[in-house]
């Protein structure tokens, strides 16, 4: 009878402490499970923790998420500052720029009214011409930054809207039938009946960089067509050209920001318009799309909602 006693006895102890390290256990999987989360979603908070009543892989992760949160909030605060200068920078280029222009101007009437000799005007007026291109590049590129920065700060808000197509079209037409014509390039932009869920402003911007690429990388006497597809939830407007194409290595790679083709080198840029195209495009719940082959040039593709 007494062995009998002695045996539930030990059993009810081997029962309790299994049960109390169980219980220790959950709970310490609990605060394991909390903490991941909370870094997951950015609610985790530095506490004090007692490493004397916890495991060490509790303590080891409590230790690792603390210095990840830490440098989070450094790196969070460094890109923030590079945005910001970025934005200075861009903002206070503009009156320099302005002015060199405006002095290129004044100094080029200046010399057309002057009693030079021909060859001596023709070279200042060489010499005032490169300043002028040099000068719209300068801008070109401060521009471009600008809009990187107000992108990566969130200043850049989009109204979506359902609305056509076609005012899209007609806006492109207006501003690249005279770079088109310039090059020698036929630019052919089909008439839409489409309608979309969309920000006018920043989808002709979206759509612009991919234009204006078209246009760069096709030779004269090539076609660039802009048209436009309904589907079920979206609608596709297509930027299509007969130009030198994309390696197929370097697709996955384009719309990178600051990337640019080692094969583009001579051709000025950032390397942000297909960048800048791509995040305006999630902003508004679309996304864009890049085919091409270095035989019959490239296309690239905006989807936009249909509906909200």
């Amino acid at each position: 009878m007494g062995y009998l006693t002695a045996g539930v006895l030990l059993l009810c102890i081997c029962g309790g402490t299994a049960a109390f390290f169980l219980r220790r256990e959950k709970r310490q999987s609990r605060r394991i499970l909390r903490m991941i989360d909370q870094a997951l979603d950015g609610s985790f908070r530095e506490i004090h923790l007692d490493e004397s009543a916890a495991s060490l892989a509790e303590s080891s992760l409590w230790k690792y998420l603390c210095a990840h949160q830490a440098a989070e909030k450094a790196l969070l605060a460094e890109k923030e500052r590079i945005q910001k200068d970025i934005s200075d920078l861009s903002h206070q280029s503009v009156t320099p720029v302005s002015n060199i222009l405006l002095y290129s101007q004044l100094l080029e009437e200046w010399l057309e009214n002057r009693e030079l000799k021909t060859e001596e005007k023709r070279e200042a007026l060489e010499y005032l011409e490169a300043i002028k291109e040099q000068t719209h590049t300068l801008d070109f590129f401060m521009e471009g930054l600008g809009k990187l920065s107000r992108m990566e700060t969130g200043l850049i808000h989009v109204e979506r809207k359902r609305q056509p197509v076609e005012p899209l079209f007609l806006s492109l037409r207006r501003q690249f039938s005279p770079k088109a014509a310039d090059k020698g390039i036929r630019l052919v932009i089909a008439q839409t009946e489409a309608e979309a869920v969309f920000d006018m402003k920043w989808t002709v911007e979206a759509a612009a960089n991919l234009v204006d690429n078209a246009l760069k990388y096709t030779p004269s006497g090539g076609e660039v067509k802009i048209s436009a597809e309904t589907y079920s939830f979206f609608v596709r407007i297509r930027v299509q050209d007969n130009g030198i194409g994309i390696p197929e290595e370097e697709l996955a790679k384009i719309f990178g920001r600051f990337y640019r083709s080692p094969s583009l080198g001579q051709e000025p840029g950032l390397g942000i318009g297909l960048y800048i195209s791509r995040e305006i495009m999630k902003k508004q719940g679309g996304y864009i799309k890049a085919e091409s082959d270095r035989k019959n040039g490239s296309t690239f593709s905006l989807y936009l909602p249909v509906n909200e």
